[in-house]
């Protein structure tokens, strides 16, 4: 984790002008895969965190798309999982009629998954699916020229299969590691990852002239061409742990136009109240806690030990006071997070003296005779 920290901190120079978003997905570990038929409805898919909202793609900003798009990822020890579910309320005007491999299949309505196997933004694997399971895939290589997608499908085992409902359509795909050549992730790697929607169904009542498309994605300006524009999905569950790193790491070196979107919808670092209101909370937690052992052991530590401690309690405690007075801001976040790492350092220390005073009231009586 420390490594993509220091990834991200790299590109911070470059994107130094412009507002930073960072996109986060809890990629959850499933014990029954389902079933690669399209459909959506196996228990594996049930109360699963979805990528969500899509917006526009080519927009300045996150423009939410009309019709939205949801996307599910599941991983087990055999393969990864992603099942994606589009709204469509004209499901009759579905664009769908390339069934050739690697064809264009951006013409019709479809849906590009773009997969990185870590997120040094160096390589790729792109994989596309329409309304009727047609597949496409190819390899993004960044080379002296630019980013160039190579034909690499031949012979690969990865499977899609798609569904077209009353007033959405689906598509479920099943990506063996094998095919993306890794083994099973750990819990906490983090992969670059992006969704990308071509919509060309419409309302046939329209008569308007002018294009009838929409394009969507979970980031904006995401395509073949900048990876470095892609989402994070996270394995493991773990996205909330990186929201909090993200928030105390990053944001003091962008700026506070950073922007988060984690898997619990978007998360704004541009006010830090409820960031350092967290981190107060936790210390406080700890001063009461490092307060109660401290007590309990307190007669059995001598004087000069316990004063000293009882100095630092209350020295902690009027910083505690001190940062619940302050103002928001990326500094009181970071006075936060030293904050609780003193007290932490303090409960260590009392933890000490609980040692040995428990040790000492062991320790069998001296009988008559016992070498002195």
């Amino acid at each position: 984790m420390r490594r993509v920290v220091l990834l991200m901190l790299a590109a911070a120079a470059a994107l130094a002008a412009e507002p930073r978003t960072v996109t986060l997905y809890d990629v959850q570990e499933t014990d029954r895969a389902p079933t690669i038929d399209g459909r959506l409805d196996e228990p594996a898919w049930s109360n699963r965190p979805a990528i969500t909202p899509m917006v526009l793609r080519d927009a300045k900003t996150r423009v939410r798309a009309k019709a939205q798009t949801r996307t599910t990822l599941l991983y087990d020890a055999t393969a990864l999982y992603v099942g994606i579910q589009m709204d469509e309320p004209f499901p009759k005007t579905l664009r769908a009629r390339d069934r050739q491999y690697d064809g264009p299949l951006w013409w019709d309505d479809s849906v590009e998954l773009y997969i990185e196997t870590g997120c040094s933004h160096k390589s790729y694997y792109k994989f596309m699916s329409t309304p009727l399971g047609t597949r496409a895939d190819w390899r993004g290589l960044d080379t002296p020229e630019g980013f160039k997608l190579l034909d690499w499908g031949i012979g690969t085992s990865w499977s899609v299969a798609a569904h077209v409902g009353d007033d959405a359509w689906s598509l479920e795909f099943r990506f063996p590691w094998s095919d993306l050549e890794v083994k099973p992730p750990k819990a906490g790697d983090i992969w670059s990852f992006e969704v990308v929607r071509f919509r060309y169904a419409h309302d046939p009542a329209d008569k308007s002239k002018g294009a009838k498309h929409e394009y969507s994605s979970w980031n904006v300006g995401a395509s073949y061409s900048a990876p470095q524009r892609f989402g994070n999905i996270v394995f493991g569950g773990s996205t909330a742990a990186f929201e909090r790193l993200l928030a105390e790491r990053l944001v003091p070196v962008f700026g506070p136009a950073i922007r988060i979107y984690g898997t619990g919808g978007e998360v704004l670092y541009t006010q830090y109240p409820a960031l350092v209101a967290a981190r107060a909370g936790e210390a406080a937690a700890a001063l009461a806690a490092a307060e109660r052992r401290l007590a309990a052991v307190a007669p059995q530590v001598d004087t000069k030990a316990r004063d000293a401690l009882q100095t630092r309690l209350e020295e902690l405690r009027k910083r505690l006071e001190q940062l619940r007075k302050a103002q928001a801001t990326p500094s009181a976040a970071e006075d936060a997070a030293k904050l609780l790492g003193a007290i932490e350092a303090l409960d260590w220390s009392v933890k000490y003296h609980e040692l040995n005073a428990r040790l000492g009231a062991a320790k069998p009586p001296q009988q008559q005779g016992d070498p002195q």
